[in-house]
C-alpha cells in the first residue's frame, strides 16, 4: 500500500468521513467496471468524473465522502480507492488497539504458531491485539512473508533464495 493512500485515507478520517460509507460507496463504485474504469481513466475529465457521481442513485451528497471523491477525482487517484479504504480501516484498528497482520505462507500455519506470533508482533508494533488475513501462496516454497504496518518481514525460502542468488551474482560481478 503506498503512502500517498495512507495519507488520502488520514486526511478523510480526520475530514470525519466514517468507514461505513466509505466502505459501501467503495463497494458500489468497484463493482460496476465500467464506471470503474472511468472513474481510473485518465482519458477522462476530472469535470465528468465528477457529473457522473452527482448522477449515481443512492450515492452520498453533499458531504464529507462527496468532496473527497471529488478530490480524488481532480488529482486523478480513483484508481487508489481499493488501497484508501484498506488504509482507512487500519487506522481505525489503531486507534482500537487492533493490528491486522497479511501472512503469506505454503500451508495455513495453524494456532500453534499463530499464537506466539501474534504476541510477538504485539509486543513490536505496540498492539493489545492482531488480526491475521492468511494467504496460502504455494510460490513461497516455505516458511512466510508477512506485512504489517508498512514493513514486509520475509522469512521465506523464496526470499532466500533469492538473497542467495543476490549476493552470487554481486560476487560474479566483483
Amino acid at each position: 500500500m503506498s503512502n500517498i493512500a495512507q495519507e488520502y485515507a488520514a486526511a478523510l478520517r480526520t475530514a470525519g468521513g466514517s468507514l461505513e460509507q466509505l466502505t459501501e460507496s467503495a463497494a458500489y463504485l468497484t463493482a460496476h467496471e465500467a464506471l470503474w474504469e472511468a472513474l481510473c481513466s485518465p482519458a477522462v475529465e476530472a469535470h465528468e468524473k465528477t457529473a457522473v457521481l452527482a448522477r449515481l442513485p443512492e450515492f452520498p451528497r453533499g458531504d464529507t465522502l462527496q468532496a473527497f471523491y471529488v478530490l480524488l477525482a481532480k488529482n486523478g487517484r480513483f484508481a487508489l480507492l481499493p488501497d484508501i479504504v484498506v488504509a482507512y480501516q487500519q487506522l481505525e484498528r489503531r486507534e482500537q488497539g487492533e493490528g491486522l497482520c497479511v501472512l503469506r505462507c505454503a500451508r495455513d500455519p495453524g494456532d500453534d504458531t499463530l499464537g506466539p506470533l501474534a504476541r510477538f508482533l504485539c509486543k513490536q508494533h505496540g498492539y493489545q491485539s492482531l488480526t491475521f488475513d492468511i494467504v496460502v501462496d504455494p510460490e513461497v516454497l516455505g516458511g512466510f512473508v508477512l506485512e504489517i504496518d508498512g514493513i514486509t518481514y520475509d522469512k521465506s525460502v523464496r526470499g532466500a533464495l533469492a538473497g542467495l542468488t543476490r549476493q552470487l551474482e554481486e560476487r560474479r560481478m566483483a
